[in-house]
């Protein structure tokens, strides 16, 4: 497990997230959230329950959520080729849920020991619900 930053997108799971949805989005101008979770789940990245201790997963769900609320500007495509990110009513709960569940979950999950005593990863959680939050509030 190798990370260089607070965001998912800037750890070596984050890299795994990153080439699934390459390869989810060649070729198209639009993916919604729900392709985003169906694919990260066919991947074996992405479990259905958020309760779930499972750092992969945490790591997943986060690294969706930046890039559906496009929180890519470290990436050297950031815009993923033009691709549009859609937020949908089913795929941005999900992502809700599970990102929630790094702010609000098991205080002795794996996600929360390992990262959520950096005063910054708590901020960039913090930032990201908010972001996913406004997204399914203004559908």
């Amino acid at each position: 497990m190798g990370s260089w930053g607070v965001k998912a997108l800037e750890s070596d799971e984050g890299l795994e997230v990153l080439a699934m949805v390459e390869a989810a989005i060649r070729g198209r101008d639009r993916v919604t959230a729900d392709e985003l979770v169906g694919a990260a789940r066919d991947e074996g990245l992405l479990g259905d329950d958020p309760a779930g201790d499972e750092y992969l997963y945490d790591m997943t769900a986060l690294a969706l959520a930046e890039i559906l609320t496009g929180d890519t500007a470290q990436l050297a495509d950031p815009g993923f080729g033009g691709t549009a990110f859609v937020a949908t009513p089913e795929g941005t709960a999900a992502l809700i849920a599970w990102v929630s569940q790094l702010r609000d979950g098991d205080p002795d999950r794996e996600f929360r020991e390992l990262r959520m005593d950096d005063p910054r990863q708590v901020a960039h959680v913090a930032a990201v619900l908010g972001m996913l939050g406004r997204m399914r509030d203004a559908r």
